[in-house]
């Protein structure tokens, strides 16, 4: 794919997920978040506990949407159970961080989040199946890096 092609594809990806009605449209429970997109003070870059990640997230109220991934685990219907893709589960937040000071490990042992740098988003990860509007939670240093990557300024 071109690389033109792929950045708009992204940032398209990006303003999808700033806008409830279609986060909420992707299932995402997100009626009691504070504020899409959510952002984190870079402390959060720090947290080294998944203990630590699920206080976090239960504090913004964002582990409601961790619970809906947790209870549509299911069996995979058809062949793919017999090699090795045996469960199919719904996707929960992305967690987006610039400096990984520990937050990856954390947050990567949570079922359904999913962790990523802010420098290497990938765009199945920011539309998975190709619907936009994911539930995306940024740390501050993260979100102030979109602006060198993406912006026009």
């Amino acid at each position: 794919i071109n690389l033109n092609q792929k950045r708009y594809a992204v940032t398209s990806a990006l303003a999808a997920s700033a806008v409830p009605p279609l986060v909420l449209a992707r299932g995402h429970r997100i009626s009691r978040i504070p504020e899409v997109p959510l952002v984190l003070d870079k402390q959060a870059e720090s947290i080294r506990k998944t203990k630590q990640a699920v206080a976090v997230l239960k504090r913004l109220h964002a582990f409601s949407d961790v619970k809906r991934v947790d209870s549509s685990r299911k069996v995979r219907a058809g062949k793919g159970k017999y090699r090795n893709r045996r469960y199919v589960q719904r996707r929960g937040p992305l967690v987006v961080y610039a400096n990984d000071k520990g937050i990856a490990k954390a947050f990567r042992n949570i079922p359904g989040v999913e962790v990523a740098n802010v420098n290497r988003l990938n765009l199945l990860q920011l539309a998975p199946g190709g619907h936009l509007g994911r539930f995306i939670i940024w740390t501050e240093p993260a979100f102030q890096r979109l602006n060198k990557l993406y912006g026009t300024v």
